[in-house]
């Protein structure tokens, strides 16, 4: 058995179809999308379109969420949060306008996480979510040496884990919001960040999925692929969503500014 696990698209057209294409290619029994599909890209509605078509199971990532849920702007919050706040809210909306009621109605429709049983047994189950079991905003970080050389500090130590995972019987826990590819082990449970198809944080431009197959235990592979990087940047340069010299230049390096 094997299935194939993506997340993070954020709009960008051109890094879907090559995973999609390279997710064909290795044949797999199941395909799952793990959220955040529209905001922040050139050609939301066209991702949105194409994962309907192709009938692909999905659950829903926070800035999915964004688009039926805009923040309010206050005066009463701190300036960069109110900043940040703005930034959501101008990219939300413009990604709304670019898509048409049927599309809206089906991103409204995604569930919080599918969960895959290759056994009778719920400790071998694939649980597949967003960001974490409980919610789709807190990050489950790379394993503690990874953070150090990420961040040159511990950002989540292991013991902080049990809040966000503690009640919750499986196997392997797939997610990706944090759009660096690895795997961390709590408590004989394996946490795989299956990464992003856009917006990479890891140094590494490429689009990138998760590959799992079940063989009396479970194995995962982070595929990369290719793609033309230089056609989405274009596109950015077309449409012109907001920030969208922020994200082409994340697109171009792999990490924020």
């Amino acid at each position: 058995m094997r299935i194939a696990i993506f997340s993070d698209v954020h709009g960008n057209f051109s890094a879907l179809d090559a995973v999609l294409e390279d997710i064909k290619q290795q044949d797999p029994d199941l395909m799952f999308f793990a959220g955040d599909l529209c905001v922040f890209g050139s050609q939301p509605a066209s991702c949105v379109q194409r994962l309907r078509a192709e009938e692909i199971s999905c659950v829903h990532g926070n800035t999915d969420l964004w688009i039926s849920n805009d923040p309010l702007l206050s005066d009463d919050i701190v300036v960069e949060e109110r900043e940040r706040s703005h930034d959501i809210h101008t990219a939300t909306e413009w990604t709304w306008s670019q898509l048409d009621a049927m599309d809206r109605a089906w991103l409204r429709t995604l569930p919080f996480h599918k969960r895959f049983s290759p056994t009778i047994y719920p400790q071998d189950d694939l649980f597949i979510v967003h960001a974490n079991p409980l919610d789709v905003e807190q990050p489950i970080y790379p394993p503690i040496a990874r953070q150090e050389e990420l961040y040159g500090e511990i950002k989540q130590p292991d013991d902080a884990l049990k809040p966000l995972l503690g009640g919750i019987v499986f196997g392997v826990l797939c997610f990706g919001h944090v759009h660096i590819p690895n795997v961390r082990h709590w408590n004989e449970k394996t946490l795989a960040n299956i990464s992003s198809v856009s917006l990479p944080l890891d140094g590494d431009v490429r689009a990138k999925y998760g590959l799992l197959t079940w063989d009396d235990g479970w194995s995962i592979e982070h595929r990369h692929v290719e793609y033309d990087i230089d056609q989405e940047i274009s596109n950015l340069a077309k449409k012109k969503p907001p920030q969208w010299q922020v994200r082409s230049r994340q697109l171009q390096t792999g990490r924020t500014e």
